[in-house]
């Protein structure tokens, strides 16, 4: 896994964790509304996506979550804040759990819990057989957004991962079972998107009850894609989260 290019020079470093659909040019709605002096982000790709596209799709949310130790570990960085969306925020929420003494706070936006979601059959294939053409998808996580920005996703979605790549990570978002290995002594916080049909309070309910000290930020005219939507406000949110007790 790359370990991404770093955005700010300031003292809080994030690792940054795209979702499903996207690599991690999805943040790039958000990253210019980023505090860089208070913060370093680094945007990395998970095996099979962007970047790290001739790369191998790991198999399980706990190979992503070491993948992406992998890539602090290239960084250089030993201790870090993790904020991920929807995938990325579940591989987050593991990774909090894997290297306990090295994450320092977690944000997940609009994630996906960590018993996995349930798909039936029907959907699963539905789900399966959207790559290239996903814009559907994207209209349906996010019905306010605008064609323009659908047309654009959507673009970047078929330009940034293959097939393969596609199918597996569908298969570790939606069987993700990692619910005894949550930190609940990590400061974790969930920003959610009011409108979002999947990261939804219901949905979450298992994985906000074990970990009973989690924010929840909601904005309510986001849905699935905040960072995309409503980035000005997205961005507030997790860094006034992550900034919160930063060395």
């Amino acid at each position: 896994m790359n370990e991404g290019t770093c955005i700010g020079s300031g003292p809080t470093r994030v690792l940054v964790l795209h979702g499903w659909a996207l690599d991690s040019s999805v943040w790039r709605w958000a990253l210019p509304e980023t505090d860089r002096a208070r913060f370093t982000y680094a945007a990395v790709d998970f095996p099979g996506y962007g970047r790290e596209a001739q790369e191998q799709p790991v198999v399980g949310v706990t190979a992503m979550a070491e993948a992406a130790l992998t890539a602090a570990d290239g960084l250089g960085w030993e201790t870090f804040s993790v904020l991920g969306h929807s995938m990325g925020g579940t591989t987050a929420l593991r990774l909090a759990g894997l290297a306990p003494s090295r994450v320092k706070r977690v944000c997940a936006v609009a994630p996906v819990g960590a018993s996995g979601y349930p798909v039936d059959d029907e959907n699963y294939r539905r789900f399966e057989s959207a790559w290239p053409d996903v814009g559907w998808i994207i209209r349906f996580v996010s019905p306010g957004l605008d064609e323009d920005r659908v047309d654009a996703l959507a673009d970047l979605s078929a330009g940034t991962l293959a097939k393969p790549t596609w199918d597996r990570y569908l298969a570790n978002w939606t069987g993700a079972d990692f619910a005894a290995a949550l930190n609940r002594a990590v400061p974790t916080t969930f920003v959610l998107g009011g409108r979002d049909p999947i990261a939804t309070a219901d949905h979450l309910a298992e994985t906000l009850a074990a970990l009973p000290g989690a924010d929840v930020v909601t904005l309510p005219g986001a849905a699935h894609f905040p960072m995309v939507e409503q980035p000005k406000a997205a961005v507030e949110a997790w860094e006034r989260a992550l900034g919160e007790m930063q060395s």
